[in-house]
């Protein structure tokens, strides 16, 4: 008896120092009582342009799973090949380029025509002949959203008059990241003078290519090549960084870009068949209004990007949300069911209100072109624009995220009977009516400007 009482009680101490250690460790982990729009920490400059990242350590981001950058891509310049430690969703904000993207075990599906030499067979120059050889490249242009796996490398070139800016959300709490909660590039050439300063824990230097620290030796055997070009490989003398401009032609293997109307790029389509990642598409645009899930031209439209139209985000689980509407446009208040998303705002301003789970107005601020405003899950969110267009791009953790109203035709306050509305707001069954029925929209209506109130204590 004595025993079992001395293990009982060592267990209760256990269970006691453990509670104790993990509310040491992670207390209130999530601290979301006040959010923010936030801004790039760090920018990291190079040759052919410049990286933006926002600092993923701040409450609202950690707590989400986000990462996020933004790239500037200067005409000529040509983002080397990185992989990332976790699945990531690109937007193409501005401008238009080529993307190339190298996925293991994938083999190239690009090909030039075979060259032959003199007093060569055809078997022969059909074997050694070939200019180049490699995977996929796209054309790409405002509005598309492309997604991308942990471990793919991934480039970008700017074949346009214009800056190519890109942003990305990258999802570090999912379980296709086996590292730390950190973003991690792994850079395939080229470097990054400056460092990574948002890893903590790591003095911040230069960080180079993965092939730097490789012996040359071992590198020139893996290649069959001399030392002095294995050596080139490690990029040790090249401060250029990670966006470099090319000198004279881009020639890399592409599909002629087909035009439509208006000078557009026509959808791709899927065949329905897409059976390994190998041929999966990742790239689906959203800025055409006519394939817009909601669309009212008085209004604006929203379109959506999930695994049922693309379907490699079930890989990712990851989706995304594209919104544009006109001044004095209201998205009716909603939360996300099943996901956190980071809104990104492209054009315009807008005014946001949020409401956590305690009821409390967590945001209620103007966010305009170029902030982030992170809305964790479950929490209500309105937004309204104040200028003549507000467009943002929203990215979610859940590959068919949801969203659930508080008004209009589809909502929760919709689907509860008439008794219930007016027993629990004490209200009359004619004004219970209006709050059910008065708004018929389902996600955009009119809004007449107004005053908001600040946040309560």
């Amino acid at each position: 008896m004595g025993r079992v009482s001395s293990i009982v009680s060592f267990s209760l101490t256990l269970l006691i120092l453990f509670n104790g250690y993990t509310a040491q460790q992670w207390p209130n982990e999530c601290q979301l009582d006040q959010l923010n729009a936030l801004e790039p920490s760090q920018i990291i400059k190079s040759e052919g342009g410049r990286i933006e990242v926002w600092d993923h350590h701040a409450p609202q981001l950690r707590c989400s799973g986000f990462a996020f950058e933004r790239f500037v891509i200067e005409p000529q310049g040509l983002y080397l090949p990185t992989f990332l430690n976790a699945g990531k969703l690109t937007f193409v904000v501005h401008g238009r380029g080529l993307m190339g993207r190298v996925i293991p075990g994938c083999a190239e599906t690009f090909m030039e025509s075979p060259v032959f030499g003199e007093g060569q067979g055809q078997g022969q120059g059909q074997s050694q002949g070939f200019r180049d050889m490699h995977q996929k490249v796209e054309h790409l242009r405002c509005g598309d959203t492309i997604a991308t796996p942990s471990g793919v490398a991934q480039w970008f070139y700017n074949n346009g008059n214009e800056p190519l800016i890109l942003v990305a959300a990258a999802d570090l709490a999912n379980n296709n990241n086996q590292l730390d909660r950190n973003l991690r590039p792994f850079l395939i050439v080229g470097n990054n003078p400056q460092g990574q300063e948002w890893l903590q824990g790591r003095k911040q230097q230069k960080q180079n290519n993965i092939f730097n620290g490789f012996a040359p030796e071992i590198l020139a055997q893996a290649f069959k090549i001399n030392v002095q070009t294995a050596q080139q490989l490690q990029s040790q003398q090249d401060n250029r960084g990670n966006i470099v401009k090319v000198k004279g032609p881009f020639g890399v293997i592409r599909p002629p870009l087909r035009r439509g109307e208006g000078g557009q790029q026509p959808q791709e389509k899927t065949n329905g068949l897409e059976e390994t990642l190998c041929t999966m598409r990742c790239t689906e645009n959203l800025d055409d209004p006519s394939d817009a899930d909601v669309y009212k031209p008085s209004l604006g439209y929203i379109s959506t990007v999930n695994s049922y139209n693309l379907p490699i985000l079930r890989l990712l689980r990851l989706s995304a949300l594209r919104g544009s509407i006109r001044k004095n446009a209201m998205v009716l208040p909603q939360w996300n069911v099943n996901a956190n998303a980071a809104l990104y705002v492209t054009n315009g301003k807008a005014h946001i209100q949020m409401v956590n789970d305690n009821g409390e107005r967590v945001f209620d601020q103007e966010i305009s072109s170029g902030q982030l405003l992170v809305v964790p899950q479950g929490f209500s969110v309105m937004k309204h624009a104040t200028g003549e267009q507000f467009e943002w791009i929203e990215f979610k953790t859940n590959e068919n995220a949801q969203i659930n109203t508080l008004a209009g035709r589809t909502s929760v306050m919709r689907g509860l009977p008439l008794e219930v509305v007016t027993n629990g707001y004490q209200i009359s069954p004619e004004e219970a009516r209006r709050v059910k029925f008065s708004t018929i929209e389902t996600t955009l209506t009119h809004s007449s400007p107004m005053s908001y109130g600040r946040p309560r204590a």
